[in-house]
């Protein structure tokens, strides 16, 4: 397969390590689900050892996902202290403990709460700064929900919240794209609304994104975008990878991200494509 890189055309493989010869990457950002873990949501083996790998080269190292923050510092609770995390989709960036950005919802929730009503077979669950704040009715969605928010409380009444909210989260039983999105698609007037997963669908502030989080960490790094590199497979990392020079695709990400990103990698998820690229691109530097 041959791709038009810097107006050459060069195979797959040969143009990974062109860039990687050429170009000196500073700062390696990755989603997490559907992206760096596997479908069980196991980190991959080798990450541990690539991301030595990844100190050696003096390169930054950031984690950007939908989840909120408690969940990401428990997953890589062993570096938590060395790496960058971008929590709810772009509303809240911390490094090294400290609180370096933030974009929480100001407008009011109530009439998407409301709407969410509506809505058959969905949990839903808002966000906040201190905890997740879980409505449903469903026990397998209730299951399903706090494997992603390990730091939850489980409510009847959203009006009773006293937190900082940071984003509006749908787990959905019959997949956003068909079920909840076409539902809610019209609060994007107010509000950013992105399908961030097969079964989920998040609403943050309209100012957030993954993007906006990452060119925040970028200019507190002394990092440009031609330092950057990204991978992701949905559709709430476009912006993200809009700002990186090099951007991948996993193998199993939505079509439309692929048309986004510069590359795709040879690997999914489940059979650690992130990391067989990562190893890849620094052992030819």
């Amino acid at each position: 397969m041959q791709v038009n890189f810097y107006g050459k055309n060069i195979p797959f493989i040969e143009k990974s390590y062109f860039f990687a010869k050429k170009l000196m990457i500073k700062l390696i950002v990755s989603d997490i689900d559907g992206t760096l873990v596997n479908n069980k949501k196991e980190i991959p083996d080798s990450f541990w050892r690539i991301f030595k790998l990844i100190k050696e080269k003096d390169i930054r190292f950031c984690v950007a996902s939908g989840r909120q923050m408690q969940s990401l510092e428990k997953l890589f609770e062993p570096i938590i202290s060395e790496i960058g995390f971008v929590s709810d989709n772009g509303a809240f960036v911390k490094f090294q403990e400290q609180e370096l950005y933030e974009i929480p919802i100001t407008d009011d929730i109530k009439p998407i709460l409301d709407a969410c009503e509506q809505i058959k077979n969905i949990g839903v669950v808002v966000c906040g700064k201190k905890r997740a704040y879980i409505k449903t009715d469903s026990e397998s969605i209730f299951q399903e929900i706090v494997r992603h928010y390990p730091s939850y409380q489980r409510v009847t009444d959203f009006s009773t919240i006293d937190d900082t909210i940071f984003k509006i989260s749908i787990c959905d039983k019959e997949t956003s794209k068909i079920n909840s999105y076409p539902r809610l698609k019209d609060f994007s007037k107010d509000f950013n609304v992105v399908i961030s997963g097969n079964f989920w669908l998040d609403i943050t502030h309209q100012k957030v994104n993954k993007g906006l989080a990452l060119s925040e960490l970028q200019k507190i790094w002394n990092i440009y975008p031609d330092e950057t590199l990204v991978f992701g497979d949905q559709m709430n990392d476009i912006e993200m990878m809009q700002i990186a020079k090099f951007s991948y695709a996993i193998k199993n990400a939505e079509s439309e991200v692929k048309k986004i990103a510069s590359f795709v990698t040879e690997y999914d998820n489940n059979n650690e494509g992130v990391m067989k690229k990562i190893e890849e691109l620094l052992t030819n530097t």
